[in-house]
């Protein structure tokens, strides 16, 4: 199949930084999840969008939390959809499906229950598990991402050092290492989804003050 995110071919890093609305700023309503796509000098690769059913869709927010629903586009700079991102309510263990726009599915991300590790299984369109994330509890910011051998491929991480740290200072950011260079091109848009999955699953209702990004290092 043709590259599912062509924005991502040729990228060590790539950086994810959440677009708050004045309203949501103002008076902590959360409204729809709106995101840019930076490369490591901050240019633009792509935006994400979640999509808005109206009314319903605010309620459900309201109500549900990070256990809601979700419907999100990945898009390229001129606006084209490149995937799309769904998951249905769920109580303990998100389910997220990645599809073309067409509804074709490339893959998976699972969220699997542990004790002292946050855990998810990432599998291909044919249901095999080609990585996992195991990142302990007390880690709050870094999610390792190990292949079939146990081998750290990849970071996914909310915090960062040295010069990224001045030039994504912002706690809505966060970054996607792709440290092994051997990722397939449908790999590689599977571990972004996935970095989107952790962020909805631990990140979102924490962004205010007292929230869990407010913690130290």
């Amino acid at each position: 199949m043709t590259n599912p995110i062509p924005f991502l071919a040729g990228q060590q890093r790539v950086f994810v930084h959440q677009k708050k609305e004045w309203t949501e700023i103002l008076i902590d309503w959360e409204t729809r999840n709106n995101y840019e796509v930076l490369d490591e000098a901050g240019e633009p690769l792509g935006r994400i969008a979640e999509h808005n059913a109206g009314l319903m869709d605010h309620v459900k927010r309201f109500f549900l939390r990070s256990h809601r629903p979700l419907d999100v586009g990945v898009f390229s700079t001129a606006g084209e959809q490149l995937i799309r991102l769904t998951r249905k309510f769920f109580f303990l263990f998100s389910d997220l499906s990645v599809t073309t726009p067409d509804g074709r599915e490339i893959g998976s991300i699972h969220r699997r229950f542990g004790i002292l590790y946050k855990k998810y299984d990432l599998r291909d369109a044919h249901d095999r598990i080609f990585a996992r994330v195991a990142s302990p509890l007390w880690r709050l910011w870094t999610f390792p991402v190990k292949g079939d051998d146990g081998r750290r491929e990849a970071t996914i991480s909310k915090k960062w050092g040295g010069v990224l740290r001045e030039v994504f200072a912002d706690a809505d950011t966060f970054g996607i290492d792709f440290e092994n260079s051997d990722w397939n091109e449908t790999e590689r848009a599977v571990l972004f989804a996935a970095a989107l999955s952790i962020d909805f699953d631990f990140f979102e209702n924490n962004q205010g003050s007292g929230g869990l990004l407010s913690v130290g290092d």
